[in-house]
């Protein structure tokens, strides 16, 4: 004796109703900028983000804020190659722990 499953396709009005649904949300969200746009209003002004280095003392700190205000290029740069060097001496140092415990993550030897 077989079963008959009790999940049903949905027919097609269904599958019409939702795909318009979709399509409508996507519409709605992708005309959202022109609504907020023809708002209307003031001309947005340029803001400019300066780090405040005023009561900073000489160090790593404040060489870091003066790049940053001076330069947003190389501070990019500088936080690119500070995070790669952490990177690598994290990785280093999991690699060494894990070497300690004694588990080894190097190939695999297969063995047929």
């Amino acid at each position: 004796m077989e079963r008959k499953s009790s999940l049903r396709l949905p027919d097609r009005r269904v599958t019409k109703l939702f795909r318009i649904a979709v399509a409508l949300s996507l519409i709605l969200v992708w005309s959202m900028p022109a609504v907020v746009l023809a708002a209307g209003g003031a001309k947005a002004t340029k803001i400019y983000n300066v780090a405040d280095t005023r009561e900073l003392d000489s160090g790593v700190s404040k060489w870091i804020a003066d790049i940053y205000n001076g330069n947003l290029w190389l501070f990019g740069a500088v936080v690119v190659i500070t995070m790669a060097g952490m990177g690598l001496i994290l990785g280093l140092g999991m690699d060494r722990l894990l070497q300690l415990l004694g588990i080894n993550l190097g190939k695999l030897q297969h063995h047929e």
